[in-house]
């Protein structure tokens, strides 16, 4: 079903004056509060879901990210200015059958975007904003009219939903229909219950996470997904603007990049993430790698090597997941395609920038290595020595700006961007000794030489020992895997690049990831509990993040985790420039 025609003739003229909360009836909230029957709610009290329908009554316009949201457009209905996408939202709830309205809503809030707020100045997902932004409301008005008409049945259809969005606000029950259809390719599943309750203890810093439970019935059968969510962090809005490009990135990977390798018939090489079932603009579900015991490496403890042979033949299939990729669609459309050119915005550097405040955090850094952990490793006695050391770490560090832009010497690559423990799901099979991964976080991506990820991969997550005994056959293994997949496609890697070549461009980038591990290092290994007291303390933070971090490493130097990972990166530092 589509809008009306004489509720979009309603809609042909628009205003954009500033939004209020006067679009809002508080004595309807009030009446609701008052007059409502009893019916069974799920999982609030009945003095909950009321505390909940009047905070929802208490609309702040102070914390809506315009940019976010974009401009708010008007109608005029009765002396008052109603914000278009709630009237349309209202329309849906109180005139559209439920069943069609919860399979057909985005075909419907999409036909209606297409026909009017296209030609205003208002983007999809800002569009998309406004949508989630309105929707308790329009459900609540629901409530209320199914309250004034007494329909019992209406009233306890309604309460579940506005019970919904006031116990799980980060998932509404359109969204979940949205996700079924993606997970059983069609609109016909049935929604039953669903959760979504915050995951504990993960090491992500841009975003809040949760684990989503969905219970669904598809023709005779009943169902329960486990899925985990990424959600933007709308409530500290320092946090959301920071983290919005890498969030646009990750979106990207998987809604863009993701799909076109499919469309070429590439399906069987986008296993090296977990499947996404939904991608909206301030969020991603994906299905959840922890049930079937999958788990983040503790980055503590240095790796093992299974973890490390099965994670470099995972990284080398993203690798050439992207060459095949290029080389398919220059096939197709008869011209050399490199993703760089295709998707500039997508795979722009994120990291590793030339501005202000990560200027100010790249001399932080570089100070604490030269000024303290090299004099703590040599000792104080090697000045002429540790001059000279100082100096070349410096340079490495500055380099690794210019190794993670687009190489002339070796084929590009999309690349993962942050290779380190947590951003790997990893299992293994005591029993059998088998083991799997898939790659996470693609929130740092970037198009540069393979050796980039490959090598920080091979640093950060490792001890001495290990480098000592095994980058060098790890980087066959990888170039080895990457061979077979892109033969499987017909593609000789020798005409991509040879494993020489690929030795070569490893030890160009080796200085400056020693030196990227070490600046990772300096954070990631601090103990737990110091880091999240450090961190709670926001003269400490900011002192260490952009000024001296002296005092903060000092205190935890002879905690061994990460004593002997910083001294065994310079050790290895100090070999090579030796060399």
């Amino acid at each position: 079903m589509s809008i009306s025609d004489k509720f979009l003739k309603s809609h042909s003229v628009l205003c954009d004056s500033e939004l209020d909360d006067s679009f809002i009836d508080k004595s309807k909230y009030q009446y609701v509060v008052d007059k409502m029957p009893t019916v069974e709610l799920t999982k609030l009290s009945k003095d909950e879901f009321n505390d909940g329908i009047l905070k929802l009554a208490e609309f702040d316009v102070s914390k809506i990210g315009n940019k976010s949201c974009g401009t708010i457009f008007h109608v005029d209905k009765e002396s008052l200015k109603i914000p278009a996408v709630y009237d349309v939202l209202c329309e849906i709830l109180l005139h559209v059958d439920t069943d069609e309205r919860l399979r057909a809503f985005s075909d419907i809030t999409e036909n209606y975007y297409n026909k009017t707020l296209s030609k205003y100045d208002l983007t999809k997902d800002q569009f998309s904003t406004q949508l989630r932004l309105f929707l308790p409301y329009a459900k609540f008005e629901r409530l209320y009219h199914s309250c004034k008409k007494e329909n019992i049945d209406d009233i306890q259809k309604s309460a579940l939903e506005v019970e919904e969005c006031i116990q799980y606000p980060v998932l509404y029950r359109e969204e979940c229909y949205a996700i079924l259809k993606h997970i059983y390719k069609t609109k016909e599943a049935e929604l039953i219950s669903f959760e979504a309750v915050p995951a504990q203890d993960l090491p992500g810093n841009l975003g809040k996470y949760y684990k989503i439970k969905l219970t669904a019935r598809n023709g005779t059968e009943t169902e329960t997904h486990r899925l985990f969510a990424k959600i933007v962090d709308k409530d500290n809005p320092d946090l959301r603007e920071f983290s919005m490009v890498p969030f646009g990135k990750e979106q990207f990977f998987f809604e863009t990049l993701l799909k076109k390798c499919e469309e070429l018939g590439l399906e069987e090489l986008t296993d090296v993430c977990p499947k996404c079932y939904f991608a909206g603009n301030d969020k991603l579900l994906f299905e959840d790698l922890s049930v079937d015991g999958y788990s983040s490496w503790n980055f503590h403890i240095p790796v093992s090597y299974n973890w490390l042979e099965t994670t470099v033949k995972k990284l080398a299939k993203l690798h050439a997941m992207s060459i095949i990729f290029e080389e398919k669609l220059s096939e197709k459309t008869g011209k050399i395609v490199r993703l760089d050119e295709e998707f500039s915005e997508g795979v722009a550097e994120a990291a590793f920038l030339d501005r202000e405040d990560i200027r100010s955090f790249r001399e932080s850094y570089k100070k604490c290595v030269g000024e303290y952990i090299l004099p703590r490793c040599l000792g104080e006695s090697e000045g002429g020595r540790l001059d000279t050391l100082k100096e070349k770490i410096y340079e490495a560090s500055d380099r690794i700006y210019v190794l993670v832009q687009k190489s002339d010497k070796i084929r590009n690559v999309y690349s993962h961007g942050d290779m380190w423990g947590a951003n790997v799901m990893y299992k293994e099979d005591q029993a059998t000794r088998t083991s799997s991964a898939y790659l996470i976080d693609f929130q740092l991506t970037r198009y540069c030489s393979p050796s980039v990820d490959l090598m920080f991969l091979l640093y950060a997550n490792t001890d001495r020992t290990s480098r000592l005994k095994h980058v060098k056959d790890l980087i066959e293994v990888y170039y080895k895997e990457l061979t077979n997949i892109l033969s499987s496609y017909e593609i000789d890697a020798g005409n991509i690049f040879t494993l020489e070549q690929l030795k070569d461009s490893c030890r160009e980038a080796e200085p400056s990831i020693i030196c990227t591990a070490l600046m990772y290092g300096q954070f990631l290994l601090m103990p737990d509990e110091f880091k999240t007291e450090m961190m709670s303390d926001k003269v400490r933070s900011r002192k260490f993040f952009t000024g001296d971090r002296k005092d903060e490493l000092e205190k935890i130097w002879y905690y061994d985790p990460f004593r002997t990972r910083v001294e065994g990166l310079i050790e290895d530092a100090i070999r090579i420039f030796d060399e």
